[in-house]
């Protein structure tokens, strides 16, 4: 690999698509903290309500190849006006008929479908506009703004809502997806006009074979079942947190402050984290020693009920699972190599939304089953400590290594 020709406008980029992704994240989870007060306010059930958030898994599944080819075949820039058209003109629509149920449903449906089309570039522009030093940097970011859009819903929903009621509310994130759509498109460019590396490289676009060539290859098939674990992991503990933490005794201010906790601490660590990574250059001993890590958090939280340490191991916990996980696509997408980036990060994806469905199923299952949530967080616990010989095998991408031998002194 041939010297890197880094623009400055690289920032601006990853700047102006941040906004845009902590938009489709508030719209998934709009009414999720105020579920009770939208069942009255709109007559309908829980399972409406419920049904409301779980549009983003279902259309993420059905349209996240798609996007995927979209990034792949015709540039990210395409995929993220696709994205960011449909969460701004269906966020309005959702607002301006907020009265009525079930266009507000079809347009969050419709907002669903533009979700991938935004996550899916996450390692795509890194790749563009970013040398390989300082794309997990890059992908940290991005990665960081969705768990912005996980937590400022659970701050200004409830809030506004409040005050000024749920047409409000709607609102308020129509005119934010709206803004941040502006500044996406009107300041967003494809590539750079000089090329990041003086080579350019040739890569395989989206296809059959493409996905064929993927399933074969072991270092990217090991970064895919990591991800399908600890993904699945994720979406469980944060969907249903408060399940885990009541049959503790906490109260509900106790365990939103936990949730929260858990959210701001894996805020800070995908900033730190990546920046950690590409200053070291290195991937693998991150897995390795989170995994290590995780597996006694893991067993604190299903065994602790003080307030207090709860506190502690949902901090670490959020910190090192969603501080990791940026550097973990980035790694998939260089053993990925020549796939492109649009490919390889949607299939993570992809298989992340398949594992959350089914993690969160087996563990309602199982708990209610044996009326416990011991079995499940501790089915938890196992599955994290298996992960740990599969990251041991893991090896350092030959981009990553190649980016080093550019550091080093002739």
């Amino acid at each position: 690999m041939k010297k890197s020709n880094s623009s400055p406008y690289r920032w601006i980029i990853l700047l102006c698509i941040v906004p845009m992704i902590i938009s489709t994240e508030m719209m998934w989870l709009s009414l999720a903290p105020i579920s009770s007060t939208a069942e009255k306010y709109y007559n309908v059930s829980g399972l409406s309500i419920t049904l409301f958030s779980m549009s983003y898994m279902m259309m993420f599944i059905l349209f996240c190849l798609p996007a995927s080819w979209i990034i792949d075949r015709y540039g990210y820039r395409t995929s993220l006006i696709i994205g960011a058209l449909l969460t701004a003109v269906f966020g309005f629509t959702r607002a301006y008929f907020s009265d009525y149920f079930i266009i507000v449903m079809i347009s969050q449906f419709l907002i669903a479908i533009g979700q991938p089309f935004l996550l899916n570039i996450s390692t795509k522009v890194p790749a563009n506009w970013f040398p390989v030093s300082e794309r997990a940097t890059a992908a940290g970011i991005l990665t960081m703004a969705q768990y912005l859009g996980f937590a400022l819903p659970m701050v200004i929903a409830p809030v506004v809502a409040e005050q000024y009621g749920i047409k409000a509310l709607l609102m308020t994130f129509a005119l934010i997806a709206i803004i941040s759509a502006v500044v996406a498109i009107a300041f967003t460019r494809e590539k750079p006009k000089v090329p990041i590396y003086d080579d350019v490289e040739l890569k395989d676009e989206f296809s059959l074979l493409a996905l064929k060539k993927l399933m074969h290859n072991k270092p990217y098939f090991l970064t895919l079942l990591i991800c399908f674990i600890s993904i699945g992991i994720f979406n469980t503990i944060l969907t249903l947190i408060e399940s885990i933490l009541l049959p503790k005794g906490l109260e509900a201010l106790q365990i939103g402050i936990i949730g929260a906790v858990f959210v701001i601490a894996g805020v800070v660590g995908a900033v730190l984290l990546p920046i950690l990574s590409d200053h070291l250059k290195v991937r693998i001993p991150f897995f390795v020693v989170s995994l290590a890590i995780l597996v006694p958090l893991y067993l604190g939280l299903t065994l602790a009920t003080n307030f207090y340490f709860l506190v502690v191991l949902a901090c670490t916990t959020g910190f090192l699972i969603m501080g990791v996980a940026p550097i973990l696509f980035q790694h998939g997408s260089e053993v990925a190599y020549p796939v492109q980036e649009g490919t390889s990060l949607g299939l993570i994806l992809l298989m992340g939304q398949i594992s959350g469905i089914l993690f969160v199923f087996l563990f309602e299952v199982l708990t209610e089953t044996v009326d416990s949530t011991l079995p499940s967080m501790l089915f938890i616990v196992c599955i994290t400590a298996f992960e740990i010989p599969m990251a041991l095998k893991m090896k350092e991408s030959d981009l990553l290594k190649g980016s080093v031998d550019e550091c080093l002194p002739m």
